[in-house]
């Protein structure tokens, strides 16, 4: 019997430095549906940097946020949940085809050259991308490694919650899940992912993530640079932030000059990254358009002035291409609101998936 069935219905628990985010959807007559998603804040302190600090209390959050979930309550037990993009490592690696027969050895002799982590002490999975076609002399392989103690600690706060965890997931899987529709995204994409406590970046190309990064430039030090130059605190930075957006008329001039050199660093990454993907995936087609999602993509003005910058179709991401057909009702939160919930709405999508690939 799958574990993936309607009775169990494993729910996405999506949690940072700032909040617990759950979500569950649910599936009738082949169509998907919101069963419920809630976004419960968290006092600092109870997880820093990814790192959980205070698990008793993270757990009364936990709860909270699944009893306050709309339109319903979220009972399950099952639970797939996301390790923060800082916690992990993925990344797509060619094997030679030789090599098949002895696959899980040469993945491990690859993967010991490529991350900085102890094989030993970290847990490691794989996917094998595709067919190998006559004129290929690699094989593509999808390789996500997470250290133990990251995985075993977020275990142990859902045994304290009553969960039961199904699966662990990289947010960048979760968010390309989310994001990306397969029947017509097939050339390579960008999805910056544009959060308070960072920015990341994932190239994507069908079927899987094929390199992610992430800067410290976010929406938190826009705050810190609002607040230095105007000297006010970061609280009210932050109202002024999405009042005025990337707008340079009026009092909203001085922000943006605040904020211009946080966003010409994150333009240079940005060109560094796509120079890294020239360079090291010259097989591939140029990335075709880039996606931006987080909770600092509800900027007005973010999208023009990306597109301006690196010259490439910027699009707002929606969590909803994958979950929501045309002819169904838009769940009642905004597209903007909705940018929150990209990653935790990705890990409710394998629930209802009947996925247990990486």
């Amino acid at each position: 019997m799958s574990i993936f069935n309607d009775k169990i219905n494993p729910f996405g628990l999506d949690f940072s430095d700032r909040a617990v985010k759950v979500a569950q959807l649910g599936e009738k007559d082949g169509k998907y549906f919101l069963r419920g998603c809630q976004r419960e804040e968290i006092p600092q302190g109870i997880i820093e940097e990814g790192d959980i600090k205070n698990p008793a209390e993270l757990v009364k959050y936990i709860k909270l946020a699944m009893a306050k979930a709309a339109p319903q309550a979220i009972r399950s037990k099952f639970v797939i949940y996301s390790i923060p993009e800082t916690k992990g490592f993925i990344r797509v690696i060619k094997i030679p085809y030789e090599k098949k027969d002895d696959l899980e050895s040469a993945i491990f002799a690859e993967v010991e050259q490529l991350f900085p982590v102890s094989l030993e002490e970290s847990y490691l999975d794989w996917q094998v991308l595709g067919g190998k076609k006559e004129s290929e002399e690699y094989l593509e392989v999808l390789v996500a490694v997470v250290p133990q103690v990251v995985v075993d600690s977020y275990s142990e706060v859902l045994s304290m919650a009553g969960l039961r965890p199904v699966a662990a997931e990289i947010e960048s899987i979760a968010i390309s899940r989310s994001l990306v529709n397969e029947k017509v995204s097939q050339k390579p994409m960008l999805i910056i992912d544009l959060g308070k406590d960072r920015t990341g970046f994932i190239i994507y190309k069908s079927p899987a993530v094929q390199f992610t990064a992430s800067i410290p430039v976010c929406g938190k030090e826009f705050n810190k640079a609002i607040a230095r130059q105007l000297d006010i605190s970061e609280e009210e930075a932050e109202v002024l932030k999405y009042k005025c957006g990337l707008s340079t008329r009026g009092e909203c001039q001085k922000v943006y000059r605040a904020m211009d050199s946080n966003l010409n660093e994150m333009m240079g990454y940005i060109d560094r990254l796509l120079g890294y993907y020239h360079e090291h995936f010259t097989e591939e087609s140029d990335i075709a358009k880039v996606i931006i999602c987080g909770g600092e993509a509800r900027l007005n003005g973010i999208s023009s002035l990306l597109s301006l910058k690196i010259k490439k179709e910027i699009e707002k991401g929606s969590p909803w291409v994958n979950i929501i057909s045309s002819a169904q009702e838009i769940p009642a939160i905004s597209r903007n609101d909705s940018m929150v919930f990209v990653t935790v709405l990705g890990l409710a999508l394998r629930g209802v998936e009947k996925d247990d690939t990486i």
